[in-house]
């Protein structure tokens, strides 16, 4: 909120139909693809307009007989991480961690337990990211987090092996 912004009424608690509407807008501002192997399970291009979501990873989570679209989630988490971490200079951990609260909000505001999408969420998490490989990555995919978390590993298994030895973001083999 900012100075001299008065706000209506509710608006200044945690809202639902505005925290829908900003995850509306960014799903209109991004493209969303998931074609390709995508490590961390969501990423984005080092543009910014693309987010990326592994292409095994379910689009719905079903919970109670209703069915949940999970695109929105991640690319609220993908959006927020890549400003803090490019616009704001924010290491990837912190940036994760402020993204990861901002997903949880979305998340609780359409009524999914966070605890039922967490769990999800792990399963998939350790699917996408136990593969010895990642044979087709996008090729403008943001290595950032990867570079701060220092995981030559994970770079190696994408064939960006100059990233893996420079600590530059770049898919160069």
């Amino acid at each position: 909120m900012s100075w001299g912004h008065r706000p209506q009424p509710g608006e200044w608690l945690v809202n639902s139909r505005i925290l829908d509407e900003a995850a509306e807008t960014m799903l209109s501002r991004v493209k969303v693809v998931r074609l390709y192997d995508v490590p961390y399970v969501g990423s984005c291009n080092k543009k910014g307009d693309t987010i990326y979501i592994d292409h095994e990873l379910p689009p719905q989570l079903k919970h109670r007989g209703k069915i949940y679209g999970i695109d929105r989630f991640i690319v609220m988490h993908e959006v927020v991480e890549m400003l803090f971490e490019h616009t704001l200079g924010f290491p990837y951990r912190d940036a994760h961690q402020i993204a990861l609260r901002a997903e949880r909000a979305l998340v609780e505001s359409d009524g999914l337990p966070w605890d039922v999408y967490d769990k999800f969420c792990s399963k998939w998490i350790k699917v996408i990211g136990g593969r010895k490989s990642y044979p087709n990555p996008p090729p403008d995919i943001d290595l950032q987090p990867e570079i701060d978390e220092d995981d030559k590993v994970t770079l190696r298994r994408m064939g960006a092996k100059t990233a893996a030895k420079t600590g530059r973001n770049t898919m160069g083999k």
